[in-house]
């Protein structure tokens, strides 16, 4: 169950929701309809209104801010909280197999707190505090007193029971149910978890690393919490089901593995672990179940798998190229292999009005090129103005070296249009030298061999993957708090009525 705060923070704009406690008759009878099954109990309707009612309240307590009834996202805040009240109901009936049971001092001091914050507001001054209650369906204080005892009862239940639950399933069913089989290997699920927690992490430092760079993506500031879940997901499972096909194929081949190779492969990949911190990762694999040995020994199944991978890859064979393969490729690419060189100065903009304005300065009788340099490196529109020095035709992008190359010694050309934008350049100097296949065997047979290899190796992937594919025998594989409530609720028979929630 989430706290207050949370709730609040997602629902930070919500509607006025209609009073529970209404006068009517017909209002009295909608306050009691059930808004939600769980087996043979029904959840009213006045229950749900009840727990919304008192987060409107608390949210105006701390931020002085009046929620329009208009608002569209009352809905989701109302499913939310259905779902927490669903929680609450599957938490109960599986509570006495978890030996929990509910500890009502805790529940009293978490309603007397929420109160006594509530009502300590300098927004809820005077008869303030009566006309927001009223404002948000309460008739008097002792409803809505009665509204925050049952905020803390559920909440305070489930969230205890869910630390009750961890603890006595770490390390158990959750852990070794076995999530895939590849051949005869048994994948179990701390391994999954194990590549999740490396995948989240993964994840949060690329975050990080783009907010710090101030790079943005437009398509990854679009994604929701739930896409990027999803996501997060996906790619664990990828993962997986990659390592789990690679460490058949290492058994099925009886690769042999240094041990001290195992180990600087597992601190290899566990490299971001050290910017979480040991006690904050504690917490993450507890949460899903496994213990720190689990954990350790996911590590090294994992980077077993990788070793496994590079030794088979290592091992694999390909056609060597040969010196008719190099001459063949040095005829259908002697620009690649040529060594001459041009010497050129350059002005890059992104602005092509501007490149031409440059290039019809730069290309004036007397121009003095440096001079012209200096003048545009401090507009705001240059990204580079600067001399290049000599280069070969292979080091430059094709359009831009292509413009060069052609250009005579002592002339401006351009603008030359390439993926950097426009370039305005000054062919100071050319070494030409007559391309020789000799000079470029080596180096061109190198090239093919690795090609080659590589060629080989992504094949070897492709058919080991394709080879040890593996049976997923667990599918919705979560966190297993979050497994226990999917269950319960199958076991269950949960409904949520959505004609009553939203009325």
């Amino acid at each position: 169950m989430k706290n207050i705060k949370k709730i609040i923070g997602i629902a930070i704009v919500i509607s006025l929701l209609f009073s529970a406690f209404g006068c009517s008759v017909n209002e009295e009878k909608l306050a009691n309809k059930a808004v939600a099954k769980v087996g043979d109990t029904e959840i009213p309707k006045k229950n749900l209104d009840a727990v919304v009612g008192s987060t409107l309240v608390s949210y105006y307590a701390n931020s002085g801010t009046e929620i329009s009834m208009e608002d569209s996202s009352v809905s989701s805040l109302k499913e939310e909280v259905a779902n927490n009240l669903v929680e609450y109901e599957l938490v109960k009936k599986a509570a006495k197999d978890y030996g929990y049971t509910k500890n009502d001092k805790e529940i009293k001091e978490a309603a007397k707190e929420t109160l006594k914050s509530i009502k300590s507001s300098s927004y809820l001054k005077g008869d303030k505090y009566k006309s927001v209650l009223k404002q948000y369906g309460f008739k008097d204080e002792k409803s809505f007193e009665n509204a925050v005892n049952l905020y803390a009862e559920f909440s305070t239940y489930t969230s205890g029971f869910a630390e009750k639950f961890r603890n006595k399933v770490q390390g158990g069913k959750y852990a070794t149910a076995n999530y895939m089989t590849v051949d005869d290997i048994k994948v179990p699920a701390y391994i999954y978890y194990y590549c999740y927690i490396q995948k989240a992490m993964e994840q949060e430092y690329n975050e990080y690393q783009k907010q710090y760079s101030g790079s943005t993506d437009s398509s990854e500031e679009q994604k929701t919490d739930e896409q990027k879940q999803q996501e997060l997901k996906e790619s664990t499972v990828a993962m997986v089901k990659e390592k789990a096909a690679f460490y058949a194929a290492g058994k099925e081949a009886k690769t042999k593995i240094d041990t001290k190779k195992i180990s600087s492969k597992k601190t290899e990949n566990e490299s971001l672990s050290s910017m979480f911190g040991s006690d904050t990762l504690t917490s993450v694999y507890n949460a899903y179940g496994i213990t720190k040995k689990q954990y350790d020994e996911a590590g090294k199944w994992i980077a077993t798998a990788d070793l496994y991978k590079e030794a088979l890859e290592e091992k694999v064979t390909y056609d060597k190229p040969t010196e008719k393969d190099a001459e063949k490729e040095f005829n259908k690419n002697t620009k690649t292999y040529d060594k001459s060189t041009v010497s050129a100065k350059h002005i890059l903009t992104s602005d092509k009005s501007l490149a031409k304005e440059i290039y019809e300065q730069a290309t004036k009788k007397g121009a003095d090129f440096d001079q012209i340099m200096s003048k545009y490196q401090k507009n705001s529109s240059v990204q580079e103005a600067s001399d290049l020095g000599a280069f070969t035709y292979s080091s430059m992008v094709e359009d831009f070296s292509k413009a060069a190359f052609d250009a005579e010694k002592g002339s401006v050309i351009g603008p030359v249009k390439t993926e950097y934008g426009y370039h305005v350049i000054y062919v100071y100097d050319k070494n030409t030298v007559q391309p020789k296949f000799e000079d470029s065997k080596d180096t061109i047979l190198s090239t093919l061999d690795s090609q080659n290899k590589l060629e080989a190796v992504n094949k070897l992937d492709e058919d080991i993957k394709s080879k040890h594919s593996g049976k997923v025998e667990l599918e919705d594989i979560d966190e297993p708090y979050n497994m226990l409530i999917a269950e319960l609720k199958k076991d269950n028979k949960v409904k949520i009525y959505k004609s009553v929630l939203n009325k």
